[in-house]
């Protein structure tokens, strides 16, 4: 079977001789593809202190990950085999710098690198003690739910790059609300999770048969799994937990997920080769046809590039359309939200208000915390829980602008036909601009300063009924008012977006037009060579292998 490196290698420079521009990003695909093929990665998530740091350091036998009592991991960290111990830090700015053990707590620490102001990307790590578990690469992420907004913020980024995931559960405290909400997003990103109870040593066994049993309760409640449960432990008297998750979970993910990569790789790799394949054969053309099919050609695709201001105004249209549509949708899809919201702080409050025998100013000053405490909570709920719903204007932007490229592609398809009779091989449209990041939740509430002056000289007994009535009416009305907040903060982020991915979109339409311009310039290609390398290109896909699962 062919060796695809070599091959991707061959069509890199076939691409470059030609100036297919186009291909690129597909060459650029398959090498990450090719990269990752070697490394089946593992990302393990879960709620800050849930025991993801040291659940990866009793895995690798080494203490390489910093643990502590505060949030540490700020950014993604891999780990994966080496033949010798080595640390690399992945800069935003694409840098690379090999760091001692020692130092990675200076990269991926809340404390030493606040908010990731040194600008990584990620940490890397290789180690001889993980053989064993070759290809699989672990990545530690960020903890979600910890104290900062921006921790969360990078694991969730991470979702779309999971090949499987771990998500790491206190066996003492299962599957809260948060740890609920994690999984249903991690469900729209990997069909493959698995649920680590780490901290089983705090149980006796017949508490581990409970909470097994509570946690598959859990799951079949939300319409779940069957997922695998597994207990761990860093203890050595629990060694056999660890025996346990290498032989049910890792040694077949290393067999099955190795398979798959494979099959994705070769199928994407046959469409590569088609497609240049095909650009070569318009090129034979051009350089054997007569003059007049070549000038029929040449003429189409300058019709092309005189109307192709048309297309990027449609573009341009179609997003603005979509992302103003975005925030209208989202608070009429919130609406029900908002009621809901509404009838649960008022019943909350009430209940609160039961509580609190202060006088005035004290008591507004409870409601302050309490209201603020409360917002953040739901708010941060709503955001997780109606994700796919603020994300739905940049799916149906999506969808509407591959429909215009392919159409913009069956019609230089349709000119190639008509000038030269051959056919151009059809090719798959990738808009891969990024999903909108979850928003940082900023809550601002509003309140009456003069209910707080006059409250030094109104008795509470008197005014109690009339600041309760108040307090309830305003705080309806900051529900409102913050998930109107969110929803535009959302919108901002999918309308940054879309303005990607119309920009990606032009970039792609004026990349095939000129790889069509560049081929037909090829008249004085030497026929010999076009006919050897398009016959070299014919036997690749089959020698690929077969690329359907």
């Amino acid at each position: 079977m062919i060796q695809v490196n070599g091959l991707l290698d061959h069509v890199a420079e076939l691409a470059d001789g030609f100036h297919l521009a186009n291909l690129q990003p597909r060459i650029a695909a398959c090498r990450e593809l090719l990269h990752r093929r070697s490394g089946i990665e593992v990302a393990v998530f879960g709620r800050f202190k849930a025991g993801k740091s040291s659940f990866l350091n009793h895995l690798t036998g080494r203490a390489v990950l910093p643990i502590g009592v505060v949030p540490l991991t700020a950014v993604i960290t891999r780990l994966r085999y080496g033949q010798r111990d080595r640390a690399a830090v992945r800069f935003l700015n694409g840098k690379a710098e090999n760091i001692p053990f020692d130092q990675i707590g200076c990269y991926v620490g809340e404390s030493e690198n606040p908010k990731n102001r040194k600008e990584v990307a990620s940490v890397e790590v290789e180690l001889p003690e993980l053989k064993a578990l070759a290809p699989l690469q672990f990545v530690d992420t960020p903890g979600l739910g910890s104290a900062f907004a921006h921790n969360t913020e990078a694991a969730l980024n991470w979702l779309p790059n999971v090949g499987a995931a771990l998500v790491a559960v206190s066996s003492d405290a299962p599957l809260s609300e948060r740890d609920l909400g994690l999984l249903e997003e991690l469900r729209r990103h990997t069909p493959k999770i698995v649920l680590l109870l780490t901290k089983a040593d705090l149980l006796t066994e017949a508490q581990r048969v409970e909470v097994l049993d509570f946690v598959q309760r859990q799951l079949h409640q939300k319409g779940d799994g069957p997922w695998p449960v597994f207990f761990y432990s860093i203890q050595p008297r629990l060694a056999g937990l660890k025996a346990q998750l290498e032989q049910n979970l890792l040694h077949p993910l290393m067999d099955s997920g190795a398979r798959t990569a494979d099959q994705i790789l070769r199928h994407k790799m046959a469409a590569l080769v088609s497609q240049t394949r095909s650009y070569l054969q318009i090129a034979l053309a051009a350089a054997t046809q007569a003059e007049s099919s070549r000038q029929v050609l040449r003429n189409k695709l300058e019709e092309e590039r005189k109307q192709f201001d048309v297309l990027r105004e449609e573009l341009r249209l179609l997003a603005n359309e979509w992302s103003a549509r975005a925030m209208e949708w989202s608070l009429t899809q919130l609406l029900p939200v908002q009621r809901q919201m509404q009838e649960k702080v008022t019943a909350e409050l009430h209940a609160q208000f039961g509580r609190w025998h202060l006088r005035l100013p004290a008591f507004i000053e409870a409601y302050r915390h309490w209201l603020r405490s409360f917002m953040k909570h739901e708010l941060s709920h709503v955001s997780q829980t109606q994700r796919a719903m603020f994300r739905e204007p940049l799916a149906k932007a999506r969808q509407h602008v591959s429909r215009m490229l392919r159409a913009f592609q069956d019609r230089l398809a349709g000119h190639v036909k008509t000038a030269l009779g051959i056919g151009l091989a059809p090719h798959e449209i990738s808009l891969a601009a990024p999903e909108p990041e979850e928003p940082s939740l900023d809550v601002s509430t509003e309140f009456m300063v003069p209910m707080d002056v006059l409250g030094y000289i109104i008795p509470m007994t008197i005014c109690r009924p009339m600041v309760e009535r108040n307090l309830l009416r305003r705080a309806r009305y900051e529900v409102e008012k913050n998930l109107s907040r969110m929803a535009a903060d959302w919108c901002e982020h999918v309308s940054a977006a879309i303005e990607e991915m119309r920009a990606q979109a032009e970039r792609y339409a004026r990349n095939e037009l000129a790889a069509l311009e560049q081929t037909l310039a090829q008249i004085n290609s030497n026929e010999g060579e076009l006919r050897k390398i398009i016959g070299e290109l014919d036997g690749c896909p089959e020698a690929i292998g077969d690329p359907r699962p």
